[in-house]
Protein backbone atom coordinates (compact mmCIF):
# COMPACT_ATOMS: atom_id res chain seq x y z
CA UNK A 1 0.00 0.00 0.00
CA UNK A 2 1.35 3.40 -1.30
CA UNK A 3 0.93 6.53 0.94
CA UNK A 4 1.03 9.47 -0.75
CA UNK A 5 1.12 12.56 1.52
CA UNK A 6 0.61 16.39 0.28
CA UNK A 7 1.34 18.82 2.45
CA UNK A 8 0.15 21.95 1.96
CA UNK A 9 2.16 25.49 3.30
CA UNK A 10 1.68 29.06 2.87
CA UNK A 11 4.48 30.59 2.19
CA UNK A 12 5.53 34.21 2.73
CA UNK A 13 8.30 36.83 1.52
CA UNK A 14 10.24 39.55 2.86
CA UNK A 15 13.13 41.37 1.91
CA UNK A 16 14.95 43.40 4.55
CA UNK A 17 17.11 46.59 4.55
CA UNK A 18 19.13 47.56 6.54
CA UNK A 19 20.57 51.18 7.13
CA UNK A 20 18.90 52.54 3.74
CA UNK A 21 19.94 55.93 3.45
CA UNK A 22 15.95 56.78 2.36
CA UNK A 23 14.55 55.02 6.21
CA UNK A 24 17.47 57.09 8.17
CA UNK A 25 16.17 60.73 5.88
CA UNK A 26 12.80 59.41 7.19
CA UNK A 27 14.02 59.09 11.09
CA UNK A 28 15.48 62.36 11.19
CA UNK A 29 12.13 63.91 10.34
CA UNK A 30 10.31 61.84 13.89
CA UNK A 31 13.71 62.81 15.42
CA UNK A 32 13.46 66.49 14.82
CA UNK A 33 9.67 66.42 15.45
CA UNK A 34 10.23 64.66 18.55
CA UNK A 35 13.01 67.01 20.33
CA UNK A 36 11.20 70.16 18.66
CA UNK A 37 8.36 69.38 21.07
CA UNK A 38 10.59 68.91 23.67
CA UNK A 39 12.39 72.23 23.02
CA UNK A 40 8.99 74.23 22.82
CA UNK A 41 7.67 72.18 25.69
CA UNK A 42 5.04 70.86 24.34
CA UNK A 43 4.52 67.06 26.56
CA UNK A 44 1.24 66.74 25.46
CA UNK A 45 2.39 66.43 22.18
CA UNK A 46 5.27 64.14 23.03
CA UNK A 47 2.72 61.85 24.65
CA UNK A 48 1.09 61.81 21.36
CA UNK A 49 4.02 59.90 19.43
CA UNK A 50 4.33 57.09 22.04
CA UNK A 51 3.40 53.99 20.63
CA UNK A 52 1.07 51.59 22.88
CA UNK A 53 3.54 49.20 24.24
CA UNK A 54 5.40 51.57 25.64
CA UNK A 55 2.42 53.16 27.41
CA UNK A 56 1.49 50.15 28.91
CA UNK A 57 4.68 50.27 30.59
CA UNK A 58 5.62 53.49 31.24
CA UNK A 59 1.99 54.75 31.61
CA UNK A 60 -0.51 57.36 29.39
CA UNK A 61 1.97 60.04 30.16
CA UNK A 62 5.17 58.32 31.03
CA UNK A 63 7.52 59.78 28.91
CA UNK A 64 6.41 62.69 29.19
CA UNK A 65 6.83 62.93 33.03
CA UNK A 66 10.55 62.09 32.53
CA UNK A 67 11.41 64.42 30.22
CA UNK A 68 10.23 67.13 32.78
CA UNK A 69 12.23 65.62 35.20
CA UNK A 70 14.88 65.77 32.40
CA UNK A 71 14.10 69.28 32.27
CA UNK A 72 14.14 69.81 35.98
CA UNK A 73 17.50 68.35 36.33
CA UNK A 74 19.78 69.77 33.28
CA UNK A 75 18.24 72.80 31.87
CA UNK A 76 16.38 73.07 28.67
CA UNK A 77 16.70 71.60 25.42
CA UNK A 78 19.08 72.77 22.95
CA UNK A 79 20.35 70.39 20.52
CA UNK A 80 21.15 66.88 19.63
CA UNK A 81 24.06 64.83 17.25
CA UNK A 82 23.33 61.35 16.09
CA UNK A 83 26.18 59.18 17.31
CA UNK A 84 24.88 55.94 15.92
CA UNK A 85 21.53 54.29 14.14
CA UNK A 86 20.39 51.16 12.99
CA UNK A 87 17.08 50.90 11.07
CA UNK A 88 15.45 48.03 9.49
CA UNK A 89 12.84 47.99 7.13
CA UNK A 90 10.83 45.17 6.40
CA UNK A 91 8.94 44.49 2.78
CA UNK A 92 6.58 41.36 1.95
CA UNK A 93 3.44 40.34 3.77
CA UNK A 94 4.93 42.39 6.87
CA UNK A 95 5.37 45.92 6.44
CA UNK A 96 7.27 47.62 9.07
CA UNK A 97 10.14 49.96 9.34
CA UNK A 98 12.08 50.36 13.19
CA UNK A 99 14.10 53.02 13.52
CA UNK A 100 16.83 52.94 16.47
CA UNK A 101 19.15 55.80 17.15
CA UNK A 102 21.83 56.93 19.78
CA UNK A 103 22.50 60.23 20.14
CA UNK A 104 24.21 62.80 22.41
CA UNK A 105 21.18 65.69 23.64
CA UNK A 106 22.59 68.66 24.53
CA UNK A 107 20.84 71.02 27.53
CA UNK A 108 21.64 73.66 29.19
CA UNK A 109 23.77 71.74 31.95
CA UNK A 110 25.06 69.30 29.81
CA UNK A 111 24.76 66.17 27.57
CA UNK A 112 22.86 62.92 27.86
CA UNK A 113 23.24 60.01 26.24
CA UNK A 114 20.05 58.97 24.85
CA UNK A 115 19.05 55.84 22.61
CA UNK A 116 15.29 56.39 21.32
CA UNK A 117 13.44 53.63 19.19
CA UNK A 118 9.98 54.15 17.20
CA UNK A 119 8.06 52.08 14.65
CA UNK A 120 6.24 52.73 11.24
CA UNK A 121 4.09 49.45 11.09
CA UNK A 122 2.18 48.47 7.35
CA UNK A 123 1.90 52.31 6.17
CA UNK A 124 1.14 53.50 9.38
CA UNK A 125 1.76 56.10 11.61
CA UNK A 126 5.02 56.14 13.12
CA UNK A 127 5.26 55.94 17.05
CA UNK A 128 7.85 56.16 20.09
CA UNK A 129 8.31 52.46 21.42
CA UNK A 130 11.56 53.16 23.38
CA UNK A 131 13.23 55.62 25.35
CA UNK A 132 16.31 55.44 27.07
CA UNK A 133 18.39 58.83 28.83
CA UNK A 134 21.91 58.50 30.69
CA UNK A 135 23.94 61.05 32.32
CA UNK A 136 25.85 61.75 35.95
CA UNK A 137 23.78 64.88 35.46
CA UNK A 138 20.80 62.68 36.25
CA UNK A 139 21.68 61.42 39.47
CA UNK A 140 22.96 64.53 41.15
Amino acid sequence: MLLITFLGSSCTYSNVYVNREEDNNNGKIFLNKFYANIADKNYEAVDGLVGDSLKQLAGANGVSKMLKLINNKVGNYKSYAIDDHYTQCITGSKNEISYNYKLKVTYDKGIVDEIIGFKKPNGGEVKLNSYHANSDLLIQ
